[in-house]
């Protein structure tokens, strides 16, 4: 069985001979760009053909453009990766990928294969160059030579597409206990299935600050597996207290398995394998100091690059900038590393994510030591958000190949297990007492979605997951994106109407200038306003979807309101359907008596009452309000 803290020389150079995983992708010296050696005044020229992936796997833009983080040049980027790998003593790409002179660049198409399984909306097989090594991974794993395992994969750079994926991390995980962990599951998941019967449930992780959610665009019957997935773990390992990478884990394998009690004996493989999966708050909370140590440890150069920036020598400061390091790993990067990271992980454990988040950190200098943003006038608080953002964004736009990263992370050298192991066990003795005494929240989230929340300026992330969880599931798939704010778009009607009119169905808040909030999710499209034959039989439209709510501040939830024909024990055909109605210059959602919310003339006033569609109450105090803040985001399905 393997043991995550098996050592593996990193002084062996095997990293210097990568498989690439594209043939000829780098050429020779060209006039192209320059990239500058620290070491001294030369200069070497070189272009290397950028990779093609799937939209669904690229969430980064090389060139910049477009990019909301930083804005950097194909020559910039070349620089940034010439100088890691000439720091790291690589062979240049065009010394270690170079295709005879003769030959012409290969650059491999978007995959158009089989989908790798049901779960997964655009991962496809494709063919690749790179070879398989299956077998031999098999064959040594199956005769005890760890370090064997841990040279191939770590030197093998499959892409996303590669066949190999099928199979590669159920053989990691594939022990003694393979068949009886999979009967377990699938007896779980009957009993489930009987006592359910469709009802919704919600995994405690869900309601875990500091998780990482995301499912890496599963589709719905991936997402619905993924669920079921997390509440038979939760069930069958009460001793798990917080543990933010099962989720992740969970949905990456379902992506590359049809059979989620595969994915279930994966899961538990890791969990009693020691070495793999962190299981309590008070270890996570001293992985961010542990990370911070070794850097100052291995990186000395962007430790102290972290000091000059924020202008401080505490730690426990400096620690604050890098607590999001899970976030660089499995929300920021893209797939095709995160791919890579996991390879490694299921080989080597916890020890290859602690390396990732490293060579983030490692990155982060390379990128940043130069026209260093003046922080002058800036409290430490802004200094520490500017730098999480920096973070975030050189892990959104990475700037190396998929294999010069795993080399940047396998190339620390003498970082030793038993090392992280006592930094580890230091920092959990130190924020025990305060881990512990800090009472876990309170999992204030009543029901389950199946995707991130939106983001909003208005509300926090517990209120939009309540707010999403009350539309129909098929529209839980999909984060909402904003489409209009009007601090941002202004208070013309013709402006507003230009941004949402064409949009399915939205959701609507608004923020008073008494401070309420308060807002409606609108079932139908408002272009139907235009639709002068429907209207002349009825000025409204909408669907029993449609519901109005307001923010609850004691609670710190929303009351929401649904149409009072959905209660059991009501004839719907006679229920007030009065859901969405609108001009040019106006707008109302949910009438009859009152509308539940009127807003016309400019979007700087509007009434609210009790309202007999929803059966709700006036939706803030004063009846007539002035809008402080708007916010519509477009609520769209999957498909």
């Amino acid at each position: 069985m393997f043991q995550a803290g098996d050592e593996m020389s990193d002084a062996s150079g095997d990293e210097d001979d990568v498989i690439p995983a594209r043939v000829g992708q780098a050429v020779g010296r060209t006039n192209d760009s320059e990239v500058e050696n620290d070491e001294g005044n030369n200069f070497f020229r070189f272009q290397r053909a950028a990779p093609v992936y799937p939209k669904n796997m690229i969430n980064h833009n090389l060139d910049g453009a477009g990019s909301t983080g930083m804005r950097r040049t194909t020559s910039s980027i070349a620089r940034i990766s010439m100088a890691i790998r000439r720091s790291l003593r690589l062979p240049r790409r065009s010394e270690a990928r170079m295709a005879p002179r003769e030959e012409q660049i290969v650059i491999e198409r978007p995959p158009e294969g089989p989908l790798f399984t049901e779960n997964t909306r655009d991962t496809r097989i494709g063919e690749s160059h790179v070879p398989n090594l299956l077998q031999e991974i098999i064959d040594n794993k199956r005769l005890n030579r760890y370090d064997k395992v841990k040279k191939l994969i770590r030197r093998t750079d499959w892409p996303v597409c590669h066949e190999i994926r099928a199979n590669l991390w159920k053989e990691l995980c594939n022990t003694k206990d393979w068949s009886s962990s999979k009967r377990l599951y699938s007896d779980e998941a009957i009993e489930y299935d009987r006592i359910n019967q469709g009802k919704k449930q919600s995994p405690q992780i869900l309601a875990d600050e500091g998780g990482v959610l995301n499912n890496f665009d599963l589709k719905e019957v991936g997402s619905v597996k993924l669920i079921r997935l997390l509440l038979i773990i939760e069930r069958l390992r009460p001793e798990i207290v917080y543990a933010p990478t099962i989720y992740p884990l969970c949905s990456l394998l379902l992506h590359f398995n049809d059979d989620d009690s595969d994915c279930f004996a994966c899961i538990n493989y890791l969990l009693n394998t020691k070495g793999f999966i962190m299981t309590a708050p008070v270890q996570w909370a001293a992985s961010s100091h542990t990370i911070l140590a070794l850097v100052k440890k291995h990186k000395a150069a962007a430790y102290v690059l972290l000091k000059r920036r924020l202008d401080t020598t505490d730690d426990s400061v400096l620690v604050k900038c890098i607590e999001d390091w899970l976030l660089w790993l499995f929300q920021y990067l893209p797939l095709p590393y995160v791919c890579r990271i996991i390879d490694c992980y299921f080989a080597e454990g916890h020890k290859f994510l602690i390396r990732s988040a490293i060579s983030i950190v490692y990155i982060w200098s390379k990128v940043h030591k130069r026209g260093m943003e003046d922080f002058k006038g800036k409290s430490l608080q802004e200094k520490i958000d500017a730098i999480k953002k920096e973070f975030q964004d050189v892990a959104t736009n990475i700037s190396v190949s998929t294999s010069t990263f795993i080399a940047t992370a396998v190339k620390i050298r003498n970082l030793q297990s038993v090392t992280i192991a006592k930094l580890q066990t230091q920092f959990e003795d130190e924020l025990r007492e305060e881990v512990t005494s800090r009472p876990r929240p309170i999992k204030k989230v009543r029901r389950t979605i199946f995707c991130e929340a939106f983001k909003s300026c208005l509300v926090d992330n517990d209120t939009a997951v309540e707010l999403m969880s009350y539309m129909p599931e098929r529209l839980q798939l999909v984060t909402p994106t904003l489409a209009y704010q009007l601090s941002q778009d202004g208070t013309s009607f013709y402006n507003f109407w230009s941004k949402v009119d064409k949009l399915d169905q939205t959701i609507i808040i608004i923020k008073s200038t008494s401070g309420a909030i308060f807002g409606a999710y609108c079932s139908s499209t408002w272009s139907e306003r235009h639709d002068r034959k429907e209207r002349t039989r009825s000025k409204y439209w909408g669907t029993g979807e449609s519901y109005v709510f307001r923010m609850n501040k004691e609670m710190e939830l929303p009351e929401i309101y649904t149409w009072v024909g959905n209660a059991p024990d009501v004839s719907s055909s006679e229920c007030p359907q009065y859901f969405m109605s609108a001009t040019d210059k106006s707008f109302v959602i949910g009438s009859g008596g009152c509308d539940a919310i009127r807003i016309d003339e400019e979007l700087t006033h509007g009434m609210t009452g009790p309202s007999t569609t929803f059966n709700s109450p006036q939706l803030c105090e004063e009846g007539a309000f002035d809008i402080y803040e708007l916010e519509v985001f477009h609520v769209t399905s999957s498909d």
